[in-house]
């Protein structure tokens, strides 16, 4: 689906449920009180693949009533770039090989990770059916987000012939060939440099849940949704590339978990 299908969508999810709340009460009430069995928490983990990266993360629930539930979320992710783009020296390198050299994305500064902490509520849209169906909540949440920078380092030559190597990372007050393409031989690998930097900021999300789970009391869903994360300061992830303090971006990802 593309990404404006999707953004049209998920903007309209709160017009449907302003409609549907104008609609006649349910025939599953009765004298104020749900036929309906109402769960009182719910819990469910989840991984998502976004446009600028993947997370995963969870959320617990608490049932307000048969329509509607606060939910709270907690998700880490890694983000990607729109301009990063792995490359390789040696054509014959790979996860398997013993040569040492690994793809390496040229001009990146930092690798950003973040985390998420929100709140937020969840309104069911449509009820699945007896048998068979998909059962359709709107949810949206907001919150805190913790941004990890993790300095990015390379394997470089350490003189003209290469018959060395030095692990360095980006540095622009010293000349250390890390900018220079002829000199990079590839990364140095996720384990070196965890001199971390923390970005504080904010992030909201608003997307559709489809639980198709023919056991009542079991949560498999598949979601579709946008968020949107802004920081203090604009993140440093690539040395030439314009840098941004606002990351918005569409998601989908899959959820399994249980009902009390």
């Amino acid at each position: 689906m593309k990404f404006r299908t999707l953004f049209t969508i998920v903007l309209l999810m709160p017009i449907v449920i302003l409609i549907a709340q104008e609609q006649p009460a349910s025939s599953k009430w009765k004298n104020g009180v749900s036929k309906e069995l109402i769960y009182t928490s719910s819990w469910a983990g989840n991984f998502r693949l976004r446009s600028d990266g993947w997370q995963i993360g969870g959320e617990y629930s608490k049932s307000k009533n048969y329509f509607k539930k606060i939910i709270y979320q907690f998700d880490l992710g890694l983000y990607k770039h729109p301009k990063q783009v792995k490359q390789n020296k040696d054509p014959y390198s790979g996860w398997f090989n013993n040569n040492g050299i690994k793809p390496f994305n040229y001009g990146k500064q930092n690798t950003l990770i973040a985390l998420h902490v929100a709140m937020g509520q969840k309104f069911l849209l449509a009820e699945k059916a007896k048998k068979n169906g998909v059962m359709i909540n709107y949810y949206y949440a907001g919150g805190v987000t913790l941004g990890i920078l993790k300095p990015y380092f390379l394997r470089v030559c350490g003189d003209d012939r290469c018959t060395y190597y030095e692990v360095v990372g980006y540095d622009p007050q010293v000349n250390n060939k890390f900018t220079d393409y002829d000199y990079i031989i590839g990364a140095a690998g996720f384990g070196v440099g965890w001199k971390l930097k923390l970005k504080p900021g904010l992030h909201f999300k608003t997307g559709m849940e489809f639980d198709w789970s023919n056991n009542v009391n079991m949560i498999k869903a598949v979601d579709i949704g946008l968020s949107v994360d802004t920081y203090i300061g604009k993140v440093p992830i690539m040395v030439s590339e314009k840098n941004k303090f606002l990351f918005l971006n569409a998601y989908v990802g899959i959820s399994l978990g249980k009902k009390k």
